[in-house]
């Protein structure tokens, strides 16, 4: 099969890691697979060295009408049995020059599906509209959608991140990896280290996003535990710091429709402390896998990392579950056999996908 997978996004974000994932997994269970995304940008950077073909063209936002003759082009000369795009520009593009080819959106923005006349019509020209969480379906981001939906997690890499030797549980470690967007409620885990022994540490991994290092630091001395965090600033290759970590922390306050760095943390072996919002509450099993916290409830957070510290033994079940659950549901193998499946029928125009949900 041929697959062709539009990529326009700005950076790689949580769309475009799963744009570049479906591809390398396509890739690797034997079909032809094309990424288009703009050149020489981090998105095309990302999928050639994952060992993807990848041809520059841009379609975001003002070079959308000019890139529509040469995405005619492209699309003719690859003759693609399958369209799957991560936006909305690739999405009506295709339905514009391919609406022969059968078409899967991937949505995965926070933001609900944009609605009227226009948009109406590019969706029912949509064959598939894939979700990599229950809970944007329950929540209405489906919009006006009437065709089929559904439900595809992201992978995680569970061989490139792995639990490695058992974890020292006498200094422990708390990790947390994301933007230092104020959405991403690392003030949160501030407040939480405050309330625990000052034998209890945390790392705090991310570039800045609408706030800055010195301004979290400044808050951490506020309250008394600049000594005991460490903020690393971009860590582009994380596995040593996980390798560290005894437990993990995403204390997103919103958004996280697909918490990249919390499966990361459950597949190297870690229980995941996750704030109970969005698609965390479809990837931590609480209390298998990890627990779940109210979103900025800092005393509820460091209540339940007290609890975990107090239990090693606890700490390490935790994190062979996590590791277990992430090899059995989200892992590249099983992953692509749903999008195996998924395309074929699409391919072939089978009628086995519902007009609503399946999962």
């Amino acid at each position: 099969m041929k697959i062709f997978v539009t990529i326009n996004c700005h950076g790689v974000d949580a769309s475009a890691a799963g744009g570049i994932a479906l591809a390398r997994m396509m890739s690797e269970t034997g079909h032809a697979v094309m990424v288009q995304a703009a050149p020489d940008g981090p998105v095309s950077m990302a999928a050639e060295a994952e060992g993807l073909e990848c041809t520059g063209l841009n379609l975001r936002k003002s070079a959308f009408v000019t890139g529509l003759l040469p995405f005619r082009k492209l699309i003719r000369s690859f003759a693609p049995d399958v369209i799957c795009t991560t936006r909305a520009d690739g999405q009506t593009a295709s339905t514009m020059i391919a609406g022969d080819v059968p078409l899967v959106r991937i949505r995965c923005d926070i933001r609900k599906p944009r609605s009227g006349r226009f948009w109406k019509q590019v969706d029912s020209k949509t064959d598939l509209v894939v979700f990599p969480s229950p809970f944007m379906i329950i929540r209405g981001y489906t919009g006006e959608r009437e065709g089929p939906v559904a439900v595809i997690p992201h992978p995680v890499d569970t061989d490139l991140y792995t639990s490695g030797e058992e974890r020292e549980i006498s200094e422990p470690l708390l990790v947390s990896i994301g933007r230092l967007s104020p959405m991403k409620g690392h003030r949160t885990l501030i407040r939480a280290l405050e309330l625990l022994p000052e034998y209890v540490k945390a790392v705090i991994a991310g570039p800045s996003s609408q706030q800055s290092v010195d301004e979290l630091e400044s808050f951490a001395r506020n309250h008394g535990v600049e000594k005991r965090i460490t903020f690393a600033g971009k860590v582009e290759d994380i596995r040593d710091l996980l390798s560290q970590g005894t437990i993990g922390v995403v204390t997103s306050l919103g958004s996280e429709v697909v918490s990249r760095a919390g499966m990361e943390m459950m597949s190297s072996g870690l229980p995941l402390l996750a704030a109970a919002t969005n698609g965390l509450l479809d990837l931590v099993e609480d209390g298998r896998t990890g627990l779940y916290h109210s979103p900025g409830n800092y005393r509820q957070l460091a209540s339940q990392t007290s609890f975990l510290l107090r239990s090693p033994s606890l700490i390490r079940r935790m994190g062979r579950s996590a590791r277990k659950m992430c090899i059995e549901r989200l892992s590249y193998p099983v992953t692509a056999e749903k999008w195996n499946l998924t395309l074929a029928a699409l391919s072939e125009g089978n009628k086995i996908l519902s007009r609503r949900y399946h999962q």
